[in-house]
């Protein structure tokens, strides 16, 4: 093994060295919390109940959507349900019974599925660290290592796995993973795992425009196009024949629906306007969009990198009415990589970051009138505005770099013509 080769092992080792013993801390903190001075529901469980009865139902052979309750991509229950069963090994407490909030306590593997739970959702963001750092490390970033620590070690990702306790925590690895793949030619596989992450959290589906910017030639992007469609349908066409109101229905998201903290939310609640006629037409837009800018970045592709992947997931984060505020983990990986460049413009990814991670709280003070004062309201709005008025500069500044290459392709196939 080359010297060069032994530095990487030793840094990707550092890494996930560092991460685990910050990890482990962390979540030591967390049970010594929650056991000696609060068993509070939402402290302890958070969504785990829902995440543990998903693989309950996978377990017993029961179908979702069907046969129970699944506001999910149909692939999730089977990835709880290994995890449910280690819990039910690890305490030797096999019910298969469905839980509630007033009965969880009784169940000993629910109890310990709660930390398995956790334990697994920092292996993939320690994971999609790693992966960061690969995808730095091979453009030849002096600070990809930097990057990856500083990303794996934000406070707010420990917030989501430990306190929170957010299955949110599994995107960045599913974003990663198939770009690293892109990255290293494997376009087949990269395109499959695109397709497994979207049954698992239907977020990568966004990524559908980067098979094409992958693909060497016609014939490959005509191919690996007729594998996804293929698979996609082979995924999710089964589970809506089977319980087509029940699958339909976990996209039936009103505007106004409890925890939707997107700014369409808040416009709705806050300046009682309805937007729920207009519903339909914003995953139309988002839809439009992603397909518009997915063929930009794919006519400039020579001049493609891969954190541009980032416009696709804010223009879903724009117009999408449930902005809960996990979701950013979709852009954390990009922002962490950009914040960390020489330009001047990084201090707005660090803003655009900082104010990110506190949107949902003053969207939920606009949305439920916590404060009263009209101080409260003021710097609320100002808060969610500027998270959104950043997001779309952000937008924008890539659009105008992007379109920037789009010209000059134009002008280049302008002089081969006339030439």
């Amino acid at each position: 093994m080359d010297a060069k080769k032994a530095r990487k092992l030793s840094k990707e080792s550092q890494l996930i060295i560092i991460s685990c013993i910050v990890y482990g801390v962390v979540l030591i903190i967390h049970f010594i919390y929650t056991y000696f001075t609060s068993r509070e529901f939402g402290i302890l469980i958070s969504d785990q109940l829902v995440f543990y009865n998903r693989g309950v139902g996978a377990l017993t052979g029961q179908l979702p959507y069907r046969d129970f309750y699944t506001n999910a991509a149909p692939l999730s229950p089977y990835l709880w349900a290994p995890l449910v069963l280690v819990s039910m090994v690890g305490t030797n407490y096999f019910s298969t019974d469905f839980l509630t909030s007033e009965n969880y306590s009784f169940s000993a593997s629910m109890m310990l599925s709660t930390y398995i739970f956790r334990i697994f959702f920092a292996v993939c963001l320690i994971l999609s660290a790693v992966l960061l750092y690969r995808l730095e490390e091979k453009r030849k970033n002096k600070r990809a290592f930097l990057i990856a620590l500083v990303y794996s070690l934000n406070p707010f990702f420990l917030h989501l796995i430990f306190f929170w306790g957010s299955d949110e925590a599994i995107v960045p690895l599913l974003i990663l993973l198939p770009i690293y793949l892109f990255e290293r030619g494997n376009n087949t596989l990269a395109s499959l795992l695109i397709i497994i992450g979207a049954g698992l959290k239907y977020f990568p589906i966004l990524m559908v425009p980067l098979i094409w910017i992958y693909a060497k030639n016609w014939r490959e992007r005509m191919i690996q196009t007729l594998i996804f469609i293929i698979m996609l349908l082979a995924i999710t066409l089964p589970f809506y024949l089977i319980a087509p109101a029940q699958f339909i229905d976990q996209f039936v998201d009103p505007v106004g629906a409890p925890v939707n903290e997107g700014i369409l939310t808040v416009i709705q609640s806050y300046f009682n306007i309805n937007l729920e006629n207009i519903r339909i037409a914003f995953p139309i837009i988002t839809i439009v969009l992603v397909i518009y800018v997915g063929f930009i970045l794919f006519l400039t592709r020579k001049h493609w990198v891969y954190h541009q992947t980032i416009v696709l997931f804010l223009i879903f984060l724009i117009f999408y009415q449930k902005m809960q505020i996990s979701y950013i983990v979709l852009i954390f990986p990009f922002i962490f990589v950009l914040f960390f460049n020489k330009s001047k413009i990084r201090w707005i990814y660090f803003s655009f970051y900082t104010l990110g991670i506190f949107e949902g709280v003053f969207a939920e003070i606009l949305i439920n009138g916590f404060f009263q004062h009209k101080f409260w309201h003021v710097i609320s709005w100002i808060w969610v505005c500027g998270f959104y008025l950043i997001m779309i500069g952000i937008l924008i500044l890539f659009q105008l770099r992007i379109h920037k290459n789009f010209y000059s392709l134009l002008r280049e196939l302008k002089f081969k013509i006339l030439c």
